[in-house]
């Protein structure tokens, strides 16, 4: 790693100071130097300060209280430079989701608007992506983006949604589809997916790139033609639907709260709703009645930050109901919870039978007779249907899925799998791919 301070005396053996200075500043450019000279080096500490040197210290002055008052003004001068550069970013933000919220009334935007914020697209090819706004996908995202591209900007439109501009060379790409292929091994690593704008050539289209990117996210998850998407948002009846179901949920009334999340899913899968918001709603409530019930609850939760498609969420919020609802005993419903919680690790019948305080032969007759199939056959449909979500939704290999279900063999994975769903764990990597 690279020094965040070098202290470099001006006349050294083999590579005086100013040499070294501009070697640092060639190879570190964020490396602060300080010099140390004495006062027959004048002329070349100020010839080292042009260089791009931060400060100089007299040979004769030198303490350790010296070095730490140097030490605190760089600190200082740090600190004011961090809070210029929020203060810029935070400006930059508004600006951006002004373009993206109030299209309409933009009649242009301009290349000096733009420069104004340190925002450089002008006789580039660019285009917006827009992502669920999660910590873990800001990482990759960010992470990504240094290794490829330069001048990308990321922002925090909402609570939901955060988008990236970015550009690369005319020849890299010149259609839409060329970009989603270019992000779409970052996308099988994001929760959620991405949504790209088409690729666009002039500034006064950055509006129409972000419209473009929302209703790509919004046309993937719901598997639609983005000409087909509605232009109302219906958030407001989707917030609605969200009071109503969470407030009879945390209220116990479980079955009314289970027939309003049936509902808003009709409602949201008829209607188009804005998906992002309707993914961090639904999420929200999952993790909120999670801290209340547990129930296996949370696993719900963190599947459905990770569902790409209108599909995966019904699937994975009709697996959260049926958790919810009564109907098993105490001792099948602990160990329904204890199989969604732990399927990973290595399970056996008897295992669970300790968790439950019961009989290994009563708690195999009672789990058949009240979950329908017997103990395996859960526990692989757990592990199976978990198994999916990773390779829909993840780059991991195939072997590293296999494991992370607790199973260690691959070739009995694929077996399963196959028997399952009908195909091998490669054509459902590949059918994602091809999407």
């Amino acid at each position: 790693n690279p020094a965040d301070v070098v202290f470099a005396d001006i006349t050294m053996p083999k590579m005086d100071g100013i040499e070294l200075l501009k070697e640092l500043k060639k190879q570190y450019p964020s490396t602060v130097v300080i010099m140390l000279t004495c006062h027959d080096d004048f002329e070349y500490a100020r010839a080292a300060m042009k260089s791009g040197a931060r400060d100089y210290i007299l040979k004769t002055e030198v303490s350790a209280d010296k070095i730490r008052e140097a030490l605190d003004k760089l600190e200082n001068s740090h600190q004011q430079q961090l809070a210029k550069d929020m203060a810029k970013e935070m400006e930059r933000g508004r600006f951006l989701r002004h373009l993206v919220d109030d299209q309409e009334n933009i009649p242009s935007v301009k290349a000096e608007d733009l420069k104004k914020h340190s925002i450089y697209l002008e006789e580039r090819a660019y285009l917006a992506v827009v992502f669920l706004n999660r910590k873990e996908n800001t990482e990759i995202i960010q992470r990504y983006l240094q290794e490829r591209f330069e001048n990308s900007i990321f922002f925090i439109h909402s609570e939901q949604e955060a988008f990236l501009l970015t550009n690369v060379k005319r020849e890299v790409f010149s259609d839409q589809k060329e970009a989603v292929s270019l992000f779409y091994h970052c996308a099988l690593q994001l929760r959620g997916g991405i949504g790209c704008s088409d690729v666009h050539h002039h500034v006064s289209h950055l509006p129409k790139a972000f419209a473009e990117a929302v209703r790509d996210f919004d046309a993937r998850f719901y598997q639609v033609p983005a000409q087909e998407l509605p232009r109302e948002s219906h958030v407001r009846e989707v917030e609605t639907g969200i009071m109503r179901a969470s407030v009879k949920l945390m209220d116990g009334d479980i079955r009314g709260g289970c027939i309003d999340l049936e509902r808003l899913l009709k409602y949201v899968g008829e209607y188009k709703a804005r998906s992002c918001f309707v993914l961090e709603a639904v999420q929200k409530l999952f993790s909120r009645l999670a801290v209340k019930r547990d129930q296996g609850l949370q696993e719900i939760a963190d599947i459905i930050s990770s569902c790409c498609t209108f599909a995966a969420l019904c699937e994975a919020v009709r697996e959260g109901i049926a958790i919810l609802q009564p109907g098993y005993s105490v001792a099948i419903r602990k160990a329904v919870d204890h199989i969604h919680h732990h399927y990973a690790e290595d399970l056996s019948l008897n295992t669970v039978a300790d968790v439950v305080f019961l009989n290994r032969d009563y708690l195999s007759r009672q789990f058949k007779k009240e979950v329908g199939v017997n103990f395996s056959e859960y526990l692989m449909k757990v592990r199976m249907k978990q198994a999916r979500r990773l390779l829909e939704n993840s780059s991991l290999r195939i072997s590293e899925v296999a494991c992370s279900i607790g199973i260690m063999n691959v070739s009995y994975f694929s077996t399963v799998f196959h028997k399952t769903f009908g195909c091998k764990p490669n054509d459902v990597r590949k059918s994602k791919q091809d999407e």
